[in-house]
């Protein structure tokens, strides 16, 4: 009886030290991402990105938020809201990686290269009140004042003929801060015309019946469609021992926007 204790005492211990062992080290280990990576967002270009209610939201941030979760296993990625000039600024001085959405302009801001994959194709157009128009803006003779065009802050969305047609004082561009401000200046006949991408104006137009519903919104007409831009992920051209991560970063999060976009585009087709 005693040996048979004995027994029992020597192998109970000895059991449970080889099931920890061999449950400690059967665990798969998961690498920690490599690199904390900040991207900075437009908060105020509805419906592509923009602050609700004090979180970052739009179309754009949930593609990118898509493609962060793909590349999650290397790189821990923060999307972070900041006024449009700051953060073009911001790249332009070499301080910050990357800015979501510019267009793809390599004259216009050679600190930017390269661009990620397009997240969507914009239709950049003015909308303009009743008595002013820029769609024959190169033809017409010099007027007596210029047609007063609004823009957000920050932004670079003139045509060839829009920019010498402000050579010639034909226009007059005024920045202000943000869709509803350009749109609430429009309605007030603060300015002429207000130029931005077609669908952020008129989401604008939708918050604002909301938010103001006295201010007559009825008369403002779509007008001269500027061009057509791909919008991008824009990522600081100069070199940087800051951002040793930057070449993989971008061939991985390349691929995962391509991902995104299959997988969208298989939902679509299936749902047809």
């Amino acid at each position: 009886m005693e040996s048979s204790w004995q027994i029992i005492q020597w192998n109970g211990p000895k059991r449970i030290a080889l099931l920890l062992f061999a449950f400690f080290f059967t665990i798969p280990v998961v690498a920690k991402p490599s690199y904390r990576v900040v991207i900075l967002v437009d908060d105020s270009y509805p419906p592509y990105s923009y602050l609700k209610d004090g979180e970052l939201v739009g179309l754009y941030v949930d593609v990118v938020r898509q493609a962060a979760d793909l590349v999650s296993e290397k790189y821990i990625i923060e999307l972070q809201p900041v006024p449009w000039k700051r953060g073009v600024d911001a790249l332009r001085r070499g301080e910050d990686f990357a800015l979501l959405p510019p267009y793809k302009n390599v004259q216009g801001r050679s600190f930017i290269w390269p661009y990620s994959e397009p997240l969507h194709e914009e239709v950049i157009q003015a909308f303009c009140n009743p008595n002013s128009s820029l769609l024959k803006i190169e033809n017409t003779e010099y007027p007596l004042k210029p047609i007063n065009v609004g823009i957000n802050a920050g932004y670079l969305l003139f045509d060839q003929a829009l920019n010498t047609a402000l050579e010639q004082n034909k226009i007059k561009i005024w920045e202000n801060k943000d869709t509803l401000s350009n749109i609430l200046k429009l309605a007030k006949n603060r300015i002429d015309c207000y130029i931005n991408d077609k669908w952020a104006i008129l989401s604008g137009i939708k918050a604002l019946k909301q938010s103001h519903p006295f201010v007559d919104l009825s008369q403002l007409q779509q007008d001269r469609i500027i061009f057509k831009r791909t919008a991008h992920i824009g990522y600081l051209k100069a070199p940087s021992e800051k951002f040793p991560f930057k070449d993989d970063f971008i061939k991985e999060m390349d691929a995962a926007l391509k991902l995104v976009f299959e997988r969208r585009t298989q939902i679509d087709s299936d749902g047809k």
